[in-house]
């Protein structure tokens, strides 16, 4: 073991040392080395100055901490953008999101070796002490290589980075940081940070990749070698440029949008938005954004194009039926709230209908307003639309559920630690007593999954439409030390009322509005769920289980009461 490598130990371990203080730095070109010898350690070009007394410091902070603080009652429960299937499409997707983020690149080029190793430490310390399932060293190392071999064949990430290598140096490095992957498994920390060290000194000797990148590679990999819910949140520089208006408000044009092979297909029109008052609809697709046509993006690209700064215009090709505009709209910032939508869609019956888009901070509060609102006008029955929605808060799961289910469980959460596992049960005497169906499809996950199922397992109401996505984890919220952001991180599973697991599985509908992939493409000015509801309703089913339940926890003030 060399002098190297002793230090390092030791200041993994939290020791001190007093041992002389080089200031040799990371050099952009390093000495040719031999990997082909697995058991093989190296000396040399991976020499930031880790026994600099700032970086002491800060690793001795980090390591003598308790657990990072965060809020128990924030967990996160969203649903993320789905990725292609195949794993090599899905890397390089992957990094090329990632090195086309501007709070990713904007949080690596604000880093320093010393800090990007102290963020690289953070990051595997929270792993080991809150993941519900964490893997071993060994995974992490191997995914982090295999990042790097896929990120030097990537346009983003060469150019962010400034590497300007030939074909055979960038299959060299490739070779070796394979190598690598195949050498002997990293058992511990100490090993993992070993073989980072060997794979910064190929880049630098190979590439002349800054380790800095290296290392950063490195916490990603560790990070993607677990579930595909954990992610980082980076906060962006007050001093970039925004396209959010802050708080509640988005800036944009007022649409909400679904993948469509010709570009985008609008789901709705956002109250308030400029293209509602251009009359756009439901079943409108985007085909253009600026005289550029948006075949083959994917929704976030779409995204990016239609937004802007507040005050600036955009012109969109429309396609309605076989007829396409143009239509130039004005951005402009628009209050998003958790409910999009409360209406009678059907005043003669008093069908109500609410949609509820998210389960963020506040959407309880939202839900009584809506609801007492609906009761105003005489809703005797209610369709309550979760199609699309992400999730959310899981205490706002929870606190919606206790709105409706009169007894019960709600939702059970499980992980490693005592504090992690709970038992949510329906605890308001105070609940509303009508017919409720709920509109859920395959983008309805995580908290809209929690109260689908109460609903459905404890009989208080139909499901309807198609399977949900299947998000059964809780991630909790970590603020980071080593730079300005968040680490949610997958702290446990959640499981439904009668203790069937959620992730994977999702909920059934009750009753099932079958559709092409053709038919969720095109959406429709029909809506065919929405149609399935009110038929439900007026078929009185929902109303025998709302009289079938128990009459003791059912008696309610006469402002909660409702007719059946």
């Amino acid at each position: 073991m060399d002098d190297y490598e002793a230090k390092l130990r030791q200041l993994l371990s939290g020791n001190d040392y007093s041992t002389g203080r080089s200031r040799n730095q990371f050099r952009d070109q390093a000495p040719q080395q031999n990997y082909s010898s697995p058991d093989r350690r190296y000396r040399g070009s991976f020499q930031n100055d880790f026994d600099n007394q700032k970086l002491r410091e800060l690793i001795r902070k980090l390591q003598q901490q308790t657990l990072p603080q965060y809020d128990r009652e924030r967990y996160d429960t969203r649903f993320p953008t789905q990725v292609p299937l195949d794993p090599n499409q899905e890397l390089r997707a992957k990094i090329s999101q990632r090195y086309n983020s501007q709070s990713v690149v904007a949080t690596l080029q604000n880093l320093d070796p010393q800090r990007a190793y102290s963020f690289y430490l953070e990051v595997n310390r929270m792993i080991d002490a809150r993941h519900v399932q964490p893997p071993s060293y060994d995974v992490r190392t191997k995914k982090s290589l295999q990042n790097l071999i896929f990120a030097v064949e990537n346009q983003n990430f060469l150019r962010v980075n400034r590497i300007a290598a030939s074909p055979e140096q960038i299959h060299m490095a490739q070779n070796r940081w394979q190598q690598l992957v195949d050498q002997n498994p990293a058992r511990s920390a100490q090993d993992a940070v070993t073989v980072l060290r060997q794979a910064a000194d190929i880049a630098g000797s190979q590439l002349q990749m800054p380790a800095t990148v290296v290392i950063y590679e490195f916490a990603y990999g560790s990070l993607e070698a677990l579930d595909k819910h954990s992610r980082f949140e980076f906060t962006p520089s007050a001093s970039g440029p925004r396209v959010d208006a802050g708080g509640n408000n988005i800036v944009g044009v007022g649409v909400q949008l679904k993948t469509h092979r010709d570009g985008a297909v609008i789901l709705r029109t956002l109250n308030g938005g400029s293209a509602e008052q251009a009359g756009l609809q439901r079943g409108d697709v985007i085909v253009g954004v600026n005289q550029r046509s948006l075949a083959g993006l994917s929704l976030d690209e779409v995204a990016n194009l239609v937004t802007g700064p507040a005050g600036s215009s955009v012109s969109l090709e429309v396609r309605r039926d076989s007829r396409t505009a143009r239509v130039n709209l004005s951005r402009q910032a628009i209050r998003i709230t958790n409910i999009s939508e409360t209406k009678l869609v059907d005043a003669q019956r008093k069908i109500g209908l609410i949609r509820l888009e998210k389960f963020g901070e506040g959407a309880s509060q939202e839900l009584d307003q809506a609801l007492w609102k609906l009761h105003q006008q005489g809703m005797q029955s209610l369709i309550f639309d979760l199609r699309g929605n992400p999730g959310g808060l899981l205490t706002e799961a929870i606190a919606v559920s206790n709105r409706f289910v009169p007894s019960g469980k709600i939702v059970s959460t499980r992980g490693r630690y005592q504090s992690d596992n709970t038992v949510e049960s329906a605890t308001h005497d105070k609940t509303w007593k009508m017919p409720l169906v709920v509109l859920v499809d395959g983008d309805s996950a995580s908290a809209s999954e929690i109260f689908a199922a109460a609903i459905q397992e404890n009989r208080r109401g139909l499901i309807i439409g198609r399977k949900t996505y299947g998000k059964g984890t809780v991630q909790t919220h970590f603020p980071l030390q080593s730079v300005p952001g968040t680490f949610w991180l997958t702290t446990a599973k959640f499981y439904s009322p009668t203790g069937r697991e959620m992730a994977g599985a999702g909920v059934t509908p009750d009753i099932p509005v079958n559709m092409t992939d053709r038919e969720l493409e095109e959406i429709g000015p029909v809506d065919q769920d929405l149609k399935a509801g009110i038929n439900t309703i007026m078929s009185q089913r929902p109303g025998e289980l709302v009289n079938n339940i128990s009459s003791g926890r059912q008696a309610s003030p006469q402002r909660f009461q409702f007719s059946g």
